[in-house]
């Protein structure tokens, strides 16, 4: 008689509405709100989850940092802010692998073309910016950032003339910057001049 053996459940993360999370540097509300998504912990950016989207949190560090799916708009795993987590919407199952967490935390996998060389810069370089464009907040569908891009997705508004740039999406067609009003955001290649200098050492 053969014996009828339970699979194992799968490990469940908890969904979280997002909040308005503060800016690890400055301890001030994010610019533009929500949190960012970014590739690991102190990251670069690669997308937004915006306040009452739903973010699975899947790992939590000490330090706060929440690592799962971001359910809404990006459909994407990543990484979101301290404090950015607020009300609880029930468990799920995990959908955010050690693999992918481990692949994206790799700068060249999420983008090309950055304005220094791993590890020597925190912030964007200041380049100019087309004021009649407009800054998107996320610019990818799921996690494959070298063919899950156009996207464009909640729109920020219109970027100031000078803008920070950090770096270039793998398809070459957005730029990432921060904009000192609209903060984090996505802006069509054309819109920005990039530095003279770029590298594309890995991390």
């Amino acid at each position: 008689m053969a014996l009828l053996t339970a699979a194992p459940a799968a490990q469940a993360g908890e969904v979280h509405r997002i909040k308005t999370a503060p800016s690890p540097s400055t301890g001030a509300p994010i610019d533009g709100g929500g949190s960012w998504i970014v590739n690991k912990p102190s990251g670069y950016y690669v997308g937004r989850a915006m306040p009452g989207d739903t973010f699975d949190d899947e790992v939590t560090t000490s330090a706060n940092w929440h690592f799962g799916r971001a359910q809404s708009t990006v459909n994407m795993c990543g990484w979101v802010l301290p404090g950015s987590m607020g009300a609880d919407a029930g468990p799920v199952a995990d959908s955010c692998s050690a693999t992918t967490q481990a692949t994206i935390s790799h700068r060249l996998t999420v983008g090309r073309d950055y304005n220094a060389p791993a590890h020597q810069a925190t912030d964007g370089s200041s380049v100019p910016a087309n004021p009649a464009c407009t800054l998107y907040f996320n610019y990818f569908y799921g996690t494959d950032f070298a063919s899950n891009g156009g996207h464009w997705a909640t729109a920020a508004g219109a970027p100031q003339s000078s803008v920070r740039y950090r770096f270039t999406t793998r398809d070459g067609q957005a730029a990432v910057v921060r904009d000192t009003v609209l903060g984090w955001g996505f802006l069509p290649i054309g819109c920005v001049q990039r530095p003279a200098s770029l590298y594309n050492d890995n991390d």
